[in-house]
């Protein structure tokens, strides 16, 4: 791969993270959408990403996820629950950009950078919206929450475009 193929790959990969940390199923529905565009195509043992089942229940999942995000202490329940599911599909994500590296280099970076980046994302985000709730006794929660669905739709978006250009 040619260095600046490395640097799109790493850069695809960081905003499909990062917006996992935000919205955890908008990333692998992204990297479905893409595999089965042709515009990626990751590695085998990811390609169920891009089935038709997946690919439904992943939606549907997504607009559980943004309603349910609305109501305050609803989105402080999520915010728990997702602890360990956001670093999953930013590691899934980030699997699926490294098609073309060996299996266990793309699953090591794919867990430590991809993953920790969504976690990472997650924590902080979810650190606001405590603030945030205490300050305002939820009452920002679906501005935050409309905010936090712009920004990873946005990240989607600009990877979805460089996934479109790479394929």
């Amino acid at each position: 791969m040619d260095p600046a193929a490395i640097a799109l790959v790493f850069c695809l990969g960081v905003l499909l993270a990062a917006s996992a940390g935000l919205r955890a199923f908008l990333a692998p529905f992204a990297v479905g959408c893409a595999a089965r565009f042709g515009w990626i195509h990751p590695a085998h043992e990811l390609t169920w990403l891009g089935d038709g089942l997946v690919l439904g229940t992943l939606a549907v999942a997504i607009v559980a996820e943004v309603l349910s995000d609305k109501i305050p202490a609803v989105h402080h329940a999520l915010d728990v629950l997702h602890l360990g599911l956001k670093p999953i599909a930013g590691a899934l994500a980030g699997t699926a950009m490294l098609s073309d590296a060996s299996p266990m280099l793309a699953w090591v970076a794919a867990i430590v950078a991809g993953g920790s980046l969504a976690g990472v994302t997650h924590l902080a985000k979810a650190g606001l919206r405590v603030g945030s709730s205490a300050a305002s006794v939820g009452a920002a929660a679906p501005v935050h929450s409309l905010a936090e669905d712009g920004i990873a739709l946005a990240m989607v978006a600009a990877a979805a475009v460089g996934m479109a250009f790479w394929g």
